[in-house]
């Protein structure tokens, strides 16, 4: 490099001393034309590949470089990295960042699902409508937005039954579900219980436990659902069964002796008394019974002594107001045997006393008092459910007319009555009479009109 500046020093001072050594020349610059430019100029020019050059070169070219990087590294700071969002696509472009999704094996290309597929592959959806093509794993369709796809490719409708429990589902159409058999659906898609009150008045329904209603002022809800009057009166439940009516001990219209079967009914704990039966003269449904020396009528003392001085009609009339009827004389004898089981009295068969009932023993009617007492004074006395006076205190009303015998007598526990009866019934004895008429099979009747101080009633129900 020296070596160059140094020769175009001399060519300059040359060229310097040519010009002032003509100075009398009227054309100086002829002079400098003169001068071999082009071979100063080609000595003065160094080679291409001179150290000088190249690192003239490189000089300009590490400066270029420095401002592109700036420039690069300034718009990589400024823009977003994109997240690629391939998802179930294995090849083609990512559609977020256009990133690709992968490639596929040699003979397979990619459809437009980013799916790989054989070249040339011909779908074979058939009758698919959704979900992919068992071929070329195409897409066969979409379904709708309450819908999805099943595994045979139909769309099937997403029922939107919730909350409801049943009617149809309003989406589908389909069942929601049902209802039990006492249940009904309502518009809210809702099990609502059905009531079956039925017949019942009041009390609660036996299904859905909501009432049936409700009973009157003086009026009381019995076990059947229906009002009676607040009187006091207990009804029994009597488990029904089949027995032997009659006895071969008794007299001839006890025979023969034959079985019965009793459906279950009910049975008033106690004879109807003096103060249940006034309660029906009051209201005017009942008439008021005989009054006299044995007649508990009209004795202020004796409201809780059974109603005596009846006859049948005047039973019946009670029977109706307070929501009962007369028992059949089948009835009757099952209870008093304790649920017809094969005893002489309600108790067993060990012998009537006054330690049991209220009758006549020895000389004494009564048990000393020539009178009723008043119901359930003898609890030794009672049935196994509870019944009292079964036996003694009063002759008792029951449903059936007289007959002689029990030829030809229902045997379904029903009552036993002819076209005409002037005749009825009369069971269980009284305080006038001994222990061989208060057995349980023993057999009495009156005249249905007759009133008398040992002639009383109970009543009975059916169960529904």
């Amino acid at each position: 490099m020296q070596v160059f500046k140094l020769l175009g020093t001399i060519s300059l001072v040359f060229a310097v001393v040519t010009v002032i050594g003509c100075g009398g020349s009227d054309h100086p610059a002829d002079v400098l034309r003169e001068l071999p430019v082009d071979d100063a100029s080609d000595t003065l020019e160094p080679p291409p590949d001179s150290d000088t050059d190249t690192e003239r070169d490189t000089g300009n070219d590490a400066d270029t470089d420095r401002d592109t990087d700036t420039e690069l590294d300034t718009d990589t700071d400024t823009d977003e990295v994109c997240t690629p969002s391939c998802g179930e696509r294995v090849c083609g472009p990512d559609p977020v960042c256009e990133q690709s999704c992968g490639q596929c094996p040699e003979g397979k290309t990619c459809n437009s699902d980013g799916q790989c597929v054989a070249e040339g592959c011909v779908p074979a959806c058939g009758l698919r409508k959704c979900g992919v093509d068992p071929v070329c794993g195409t897409s066969c369709g979409e379904c709708e937005a309450h819908e999805k796809c099943n595994d045979d490719g139909q769309c099937e409708c997403v029922p939107a039954c919730s909350p409801r429990q049943c009617g149809p589902d309003p989406v589908c159409g389909t069942s929601c579900g049902e209802c039990e058999a006492h249940e009904k659906c309502n518009d809210d898609g809702q099990c609502e219980c059905v009531p079956a009150c039925g017949p019942r008045k009041c009390g609660v329904d036996p299904v859905c436990g909501t009432s049936c209603g409700e009973c009157e002022a003086n009026y009381e809800c019995d076990d059947d659902g229906q009002c009676i009057p607040s009187d006091g009166i207990k009804w029994v439940r009597i488990a029904g069964g089949t027995f032997l009516m009659g006895s071969d001990d008794g007299g001839s219209d006890e025979k023969p002796v034959h079985s019965v079967m009793v459906p279950t009914f009910k049975m008033t704990k106690t004879e109807v008394t003096v103060d249940q039966y006034r309660a029906c003269v009051d209201e005017g449904d009942c008439t008021a019974p005989n009054t006299g020396y044995d007649c508990n009528w009209d004795k202020p003392d004796r409201g809780s002594h059974p109603v005596n001085c009846v006859d049948w009609d005047q039973a019946q009339a009670f029977a109706t107001w307070a929501g009962g009827r007369l028992p059949s004389e089948a009835e009757w004898e099952y209870a008093a045997r304790s649920g017809g089981q094969d005893w002489k009295y309600p108790w067993g068969d060990e012998g009537a006393t006054c330690a049991r009932a209220v009758m006549a023993d020895g000389m004494d009617a009564g048990c000393g008092r020539d009178s009723t007492w008043p119901v359930c004074s003898k609890p030794n006395g009672n049935t196994t459910d509870g019944l009292c006076d079964m036996a003694g205190n009063v002759w008792e009303w029951v449903q059936d007319g007289h007959h002689h015998n029990y030829d030809g007598a229902p045997t379904d526990g029903s009552a036993w009555e002819p076209p005409t009866a002037s005749a009825r019934v009369s069971r269980g004895g009284s305080w006038a009479y001994y222990a061989g008429d208060l057995r349980a099979a023993k057999r009495d009747f009156f005249g249905s009109n007759m009133r008398t101080s040992g002639l009383g009633f109970r009543l009975a129900r059916s169960v529904r």
